[in-house]
């Protein structure tokens, strides 16, 4: 048995508007990104806007308190550790060693942080051996980064026992106005001045040490703008892409309401039979699914050219083997050197190892959303590799196997069962399809969906198994369960139409043995699933707190 999505031409249209107009027929989205937007620029926002969502604690402005046992903009204790008679305190904003003990000794001024933490300070004036601290557990146990303005120079201290090293010296002269910053993760230090990467370090002694803070050593001279705390994600981007509150990564909100077999929606999805058509339900895999290959700068550069919109063509480093997937979509997806994008394309040809013809192509942030419009090359307009079943994940061996799918899963249904209202095909200024009857997250429908759409389940609903079904109690095997787990505590979109079937999609190269068992109990899982009706922009995947707890933050790109 397969399925597979329609292989019928896309039609061109007389007239395009640029990067908003692009045509397409069945079975594909739209995406991209915003006109005049350089992928760079997106992923500065992104990272940003992630960073802030990250922010743990920090001063900007004077605070209340001269003392710095509280903060301005934030809300956890600060401690001076050890005393040593000094006193810290803050002044228009900056931080300073208000009172000095006469002593040669470090004073620290510590707030409580994780381990995986990236750790910010702006020296406004320096001292000598002032800077920051990081991985703090006590006086004798600690890593700092500190100025040497005698030596012209930065280095990083580590203390273990009291013994001191010094695994990393810079050869640049401390000025003031200087931002320093650490970004540490797992065993990995990273240093970084005034946002330039200036080397770093493994250890495993400071893992689990959950304080940071400002230093300053001998004097009292050193005063310290802008200290920002942020918590440091430790996901791959590569691996599960996307921020953690984007749909594909957000678990189901205990607010959420489930409709019951006598919705419309629910019906169709769940129909094994619809307006003289026979559904069946598969997991695409070895034919019409995801394939990911990994580039490097030194595969060949080359030229994709989409043959529907010329604004869509691109270059880029692709494999001589990149994977194109078998059946008449031809997806194939190559994720970047530097491990931020994915070029995502459809309907692919390889002419040579430097000359592509596709149907569709499109970039995609994997540090963004994954949603649309104008980004992604699903008949939904966002990302193809939302919500695909990885091969990671499947795979006991893999180091980051947790035997959990801990993201919402990407369906697609036959077009007997996709709803249409009204409208025809085709886009608005604003990259959405005119062609309507989808969905919140959906931006668009298929080409041609007036002719072709039959029931009533909208493109980008979403469905989910209610909590209230015992999943032990339906006979599934592990890997079948492993599939209704994610199923009840992150939801499905519907992201495509297929033929005949409801199907998931798991990456080509997992393992064969999971998907033939997906594939025995998928009818079960899609007989379990029941469309969620508050889902929308205010309430994604439902309203409340969530099922389980957050995915990880995502871990910034490596330097």
């Amino acid at each position: 048995m397969r399925t597979f999505a329609s292989n019928l031409q896309r039609a061109t249209r007389p007239t395009l508007l640029p990067l908003i107009l692009p045509l397409l027929s069945l079975g594909t989205g739209c995406g991209g990104l915003e006109p005049g937007e350089t992928p760079e620029d997106s992923l500065t926002a992104a990272t940003q806007a992630a960073s802030d969502a990250q922010l743990y604690d920090s001063f900007t402005r004077a605070n209340h308190d001269s003392r710095l046992y509280s903060l301005e903009q934030g809300v956890h204790a600060w401690a001076s550790t050890p005393q040593w008679g000094a006193i810290w305190g803050i002044q228009s904003g900056r931080a300073y060693l208000s009172r000095d003990d006469g002593t040669w000794q470090d004073h620290y001024t510590t707030v409580p942080a994780t381990a995986n933490v990236r750790v910010l300070v702006t020296l406004s004036t320096l001292g000598q051996y002032s800077g920051l601290t990081f991985r703090f557990v006590d006086r004798t146990n600690n890593w700092k980064l500190a100025t040497d303005t005698a030596q012209g120079k930065y280095f990083l201290t580590r203390y273990l026992g009291g013994t001191q090293t010094f695994p990393l010296q810079i050869a640049q002269a401390p000025v003031a106005g200087d931002v320093l910053e650490v970004r540490a993760s797992d065993t990995r230090i990273d240093v970084y001045i005034n946002g330039v990467h200036k080397g770093g370090v493994n250890d495993s002694t400071h893992q689990y040490a959950t304080r940071v803070g400002l230093l300053g050593s001998q004097d009292n001279l050193a005063r310290f703008d802008e200290f920002r705390v942020y918590t440091q994600g430790t996901r791959d981007a590569t691996l599960q892409p996307f921020r953690s509150n984007s749909v594909w990564n957000l678990p189901i909100g205990q607010g959420a309401t489930y409709a019951d077999t006598t919705d419309p929606a629910t019906r169709d999805f769940i129909a094994t039979s619809l307006n003289g058509v026979g559904i069946t339900t598969w997991a695409n895999w070895n034919q019409y699914s995801h394939p990911i290959t990994f580039a490097a700068s030194t595969d060949p550069w080359a030229t994709v050219t989409d043959y529907n919109d010329s604004s869509r063509s691109g270059t880029y480093f692709v494999p001589a083997t990149a994977a194109i997937a078998a059946g008449s979509d031809a997806h194939m997806h190559v994720v970047n050197p530097q491990r931020t994008f994915i070029d995502e394309a459809w309907a692919t040809t390889r002419q040579s190892t430097t000359t592509y013809r596709v149907g569709r192509h499109h970039t995609i942030d994997l540090y963004g959303s994954g949603l649309g419009p104008r980004n992604g090359v699903r008949a939904y307009g966002g990302s193809a590799v939302g919500g695909l079943i990885r091969a990671w994940e499947t795979t006991s061996t893999h180091p980051k196997y947790t035997g959990r799918i801990q993201h919402a899963l990407a369906i697609a249904v036959d077009r007997v069962q996709l709803y249409y209202s009204g409208g025809g095909s085709g886009y608005d200024a604003s990259g959405y399809g005119t062609a309507k009857g989808y969905v919140w997250p959906a931006t668009e429908q298929d080409w041609g969906s007036e002719t072709t759409y039959k029931g009533r389940v909208a493109m980008g609903a979403y469905f989910a198994i209610p909590p209230t079904v015992d999943l032990n109690a339906q006979g599934l095997t592990a890997e079948g369960k492993m599939v209704a787990q994610a199923l009840q505590d992150f939801g499905a979109y519907v992201t495509d139409a297929t033929v005949g079937t409801v199907a998931f999609y798991v990456e080509p190269t997992a393992p064969s043995a999971f998907v033939a068992n997906v594939r025995k109990d998928a009818p079960k899982l899609r007989s379990l699933m029941r469309r969620v009706t508050n889902n929308s922009a205010a309430t994604p995947n439902g309203p409340g707190a969530r099922r389980v707890p957050m995915v990880p933050d995502l871990a910034p790109p490596a330097p």
